[in-house]
């Protein structure tokens, strides 16, 4: 007997847009091509298993402030939901540990519940403080309005963003697009209400990439000159106009029930955090697929961070090496992350972690397995395997899981989701 969840059913009558095109569509029944994969991942009698599909459009999952940001490998919002209201009451406290762009801590505030979002990215933090604040739309607008009267190209000598230097800024941008970029910069800096120089900051790195030379059809950065623009303003705006709708439709409570965090997950939480929650979810980086802050690069850059020097926090994942025996560091930062995570949920708790194999050279490297592996042999190990979800993208596919559906003789990348559910002893 096949379930299907309504994203709102628990909901709908604390949210403005409800999205009935948008769910979670669960199968207790394998497909044989599903026992196949799952038994090539060495996953098959481990537990439970079921496939999970989110269904709905890239435009229906784009609801409220989802579609703030393009965030590559965004936690699917039907995913963030399902598991908040299988495992947690109202009030109730959740923690996302690698929150990306903060779909958690929105799925969250629509459910009545309490979120703290936690990423070493500062980029990422910022877009999760936006996307889960609501801001009065007068406000919004009226900042907007006074960038729109103010606004003036400005050249490097007239005003300049030091992290720049930190890509090849000439390489990426045209002239003309850097002088454009600077003058929004500029006024954005003048702006005292912090809340909405955030909120402009967002409509900012939103507008980065799409005026760039960079192709935004894929996390990697590749040239794609035909889609520069040389002034920002246009799409600044147009960015702009699309947030606030998000921003102002978010219910008025938002603000008192989401937190966000910087913590390093490879280093000990605050023992103060420890038992306070019923689920934990992670979703990280997944081993050889993207380098987060090489992918937002220019966004960081002109927001002012250094993508160099956050790198060094972030888990190991090898994007782009091309060695199976890298795995190993990657399984090591994982364990470390999944330990550390572990000591947040009360007893039965759950942790969520949605993570993916890869193929390299032909071989499938069984990420996922290796890391239950080691779980089950940690004598620090808190956990037991709950259920394994494998997470089948028929519905919705994003160009970014497409790009890295390719093989070749060297390097290829097959990714293979799973949500896999611990629970605590």
């Amino acid at each position: 007997m096949e379930k299907q969840l309504s994203l709102f059913e628990l909901s709908e009558e604390n949210i403005q847009y409800p999205n009935k095109s948008v769910y979670l569509h669960i199968r207790k029944e394998l497909r044989e091509n599903e026992v196949k994969l799952l038994e090539s991942a060495e996953l098959l009698n481990l537990c439970p298993i079921e496939a999970w599909t989110a269904v709905g459009t890239n435009k229906d999952l784009s609801y409220l402030t989802h579609g703030a940001f393009r965030y590559f490998g965004k936690f699917p919002p039907p995913i963030a939901s399902y598991l908040i209201q299988e495992y947690t009451l109202k009030d109730d406290l959740v923690w996302d540990l690698m929150c990306g762009s903060g779909t958690t801590g929105v799925e969250a505030i629509l459910l009545n519940r309490f979120c703290n979002l936690n990423d070493v990215n500062p980029l990422s933090r910022l877009i999760s403080r936006v996307k889960t604040r609501y801001i009065d739309k007068e406000v919004l607008e009226n900042a907007m309005q006074r960038i729109i009267n103010n606004y003036k190209p400005l050249t490097k000598e007239q005003y300049w963003v030091e992290t720049l230097e930190n890509i090849n800024y000439e390489h990426w941008f045209l002239p003309e697009t850097i002088n454009s970029l600077l003058g929004i910069k500029y006024l954005i800096d003048q702006e005292e209400n912090e809340n909405v120089k955030e909120f402009l900051l967002l409509v900012l790195a939103s507008t980065v990439r799409r005026v760039s030379k960079a192709t935004t059809q894929q996390g990697r950065l590749f040239l794609d000159i035909k889609t520069a623009c040389e002034d920002a303003v246009p799409i600044f705006i147009k960015k702009g106009k699309n947030i606030i709708e998000g921003i102002s439709s978010l219910p008025k409570d938002s603000n008192d029930r989401v937190n966000v965090f910087g913590f390093n997950l490879k280093n000990d939480l605050p023992t103060e955090f420890y038992g306070s929650t019923k689920l934990v979810i992670l979703h990280p980086p997944y081993f050889n697929s993207y380098k987060y802050s090489s992918i937002n690069s220019l966004e960081m850059s002109w927001l002012g961070y250094n993508h160099a020097e956050i790198r060094k926090e972030e888990v190991r994942e090898f994007f782009k090496v091309g060695k199976a025996e890298k795995v190993q560091f990657y399984v090591e930062d994982m364990i470390t992350v999944i330990r550390n995570a572990s000591k947040l949920l009360k007893k039965n708790g759950i942790l969520a972690l949605m993570i993916g194999d890869t193929v390299i050279k032909r071989e499938h490297i069984k990420v996922t397995q290796q890391i239950i592996d080691r779980l089950k042999h940690d004598s620090d190990n808190i956990l037991s395997l709950e259920k394994i979800a494998l997470r089948v993208p028929k519905y919705t596919e994003a160009s970014w899981v497409a790009s890295q559906r390719r093989k070749s003789n060297d390097i290829g990348i097959n990714l293979y989701d799973y949500v896999i559910l611990f629970r605590r002893k």
